[in-house]
């Protein structure tokens, strides 16, 4: 879609201020969360969730059902320190282990996915016969609606514990995220500007389409725009929104609190992508694909983003759509701006150094004819 790779000059005239910034890296992290350190605390997970089970709301009830499902695990926690239960909890932290990290790598579409997979193995056939095997080898005499219970409340249990160990880890603190690079209050009007710009442009093209998913993305596009009368409180936002104004006569798309957020993140992340200093690097390498894969797996970016479709009535394959659209048009512009950037302090510096080497040359010619 050609109208994704459209700019006009006053738009990348201001992109451009963007580039001439510092650059500051982001820590590396040391330590993963791996399988062996989920398998590890296998047994330890799954003997809390055991231990826990009377404390649990649903098991305090007087309900038959409820009465033998505690019976099984009275019985169960007895048999904590044998070899079989020790197996049995290493086989479901692996099984789960697929459940957490299938979505990896997958924008947006993570927690669908682990629903999907979760949901999946709850009915898996080969988990139900391991988890029957068990509770027979301990003679545990049960009814079949009791041990569903009990394995899906385990299920559930440590699928949460799981998720928040290896988040615990894995996951960059919110704050790290912020320092990597602070914007400037001119750069802050400048991205507000281009945040406006890209939806606008968007809303254009899709008014002018008659397809439910057109009308959807209209709708949405719409209510990222912030109203522009202001009261009451001074909002962090209003200084670039009085900036947008008087630049653009009150026209322009004023994207609100949310969406600034989620330009913010895509600015951050690409900056430390797109700088002179790894040009050296990028050489064999499209900087372009690089800067989407980067962007689109960036974990602030998929948050914000799930924040502006939250309860929007998009589809997964909908908002994943959008989503790519309005990356691919950051990155196109961001790119061009990089370019045009470089190319004018190239011809700075080549005129710099042609001028000391004219002076210099003069210098040598005047000391040549007063010999």
């Amino acid at each position: 879609m050609h109208f994704m790779y459209t700019t006009y000059s006053g738009l990348q005239s201001s992109v451009n201020y963007l580039f001439i910034f510092f650059i500051s890296e982001q820590p590396k992290r040391t330590k993963r969360f791996t399988l062996d350190d989920a398998t590890s605390k296998s047994t330890d997970y799954i003997a809390s969730v055991l231990n826990g089970i009377p404390k649990e709301p649903l098991f305090t009830k007087s309900f038959k059902n409820v009465k033998l499902a505690l019976a099984l695990v009275a019985i169960l926690v007895t048999f904590m320190a044998d070899v079989r239960f020790a197996e049995f909890c290493t086989y479901l932290l692996t099984r789960l282990w697929h459940v957490v990290t299938v979505g990896d790598r997958k924008p947006l579409s993570y927690a669908q996915t682990i629903v999907t997979q979760f949901h999946n193995l709850c009915i898996d056939e080969e988990l139900l016969n391991t988890w029957d095997t068990l509770l027979d080898s301990f003679n545990i005499t049960r009814g079949q609606l009791e041990s569903d219970l009990i394995l899906q409340h385990i299920l559930d249990t440590v699928l949460e514990l799981l998720i928040t160990d290896r988040n615990s880890i894995d996951l960059p603190t919110l704050q790290s995220e912020i320092n990597v690079s602070k914007l400037n209050k001119n750069e802050e009007q400048v991205l507000s500007y281009v945040g406006g710009y890209i939806p606008s442009a968007l809303r254009k093209h899709y008014r002018k389409l008659q397809n439910l998913t057109a009308q959807k993305y209209v709708a949405i596009l719409d209510s990222w725009c912030t109203d522009s009368n202001y009261e009451g409180q001074y909002t962090f936002l209003q200084y670039t929104q009085n900036w947008i104004n008087a630049q653009t006569r009150g026209k322009l798309f004023k994207p609100n609190a949310e969406l600034f957020l989620f330009f913010r993140a895509l600015e951050n992340e690409t900056r430390k992508h797109l700088n002179t200093a790894l040009l050296g690097k990028y050489r064999d390498i499209n900087i372009r694909e690089l800067l989407i894969g980067k962007l689109t797996t960036k974990y602030l970016v998929q948050k914000y983003w799930s924040n502006l479709v939250e309860g929007k009535c998009l589809s997964s394959d909908e908002s994943k759509n959008l989503f790519y659209i309005i990356v691919k048009y950051f990155v196109n512009i961001r790119i061009k701006a990089f370019v045009v950037v470089y190319t004018d302090l190239k011809k700075i510096h080549e005129k710099t150094l042609s001028r000391k080497g004219s002076q210099s040359l003069r210098k040598e010619l005047n000391k040549n004819v007063t010999k």
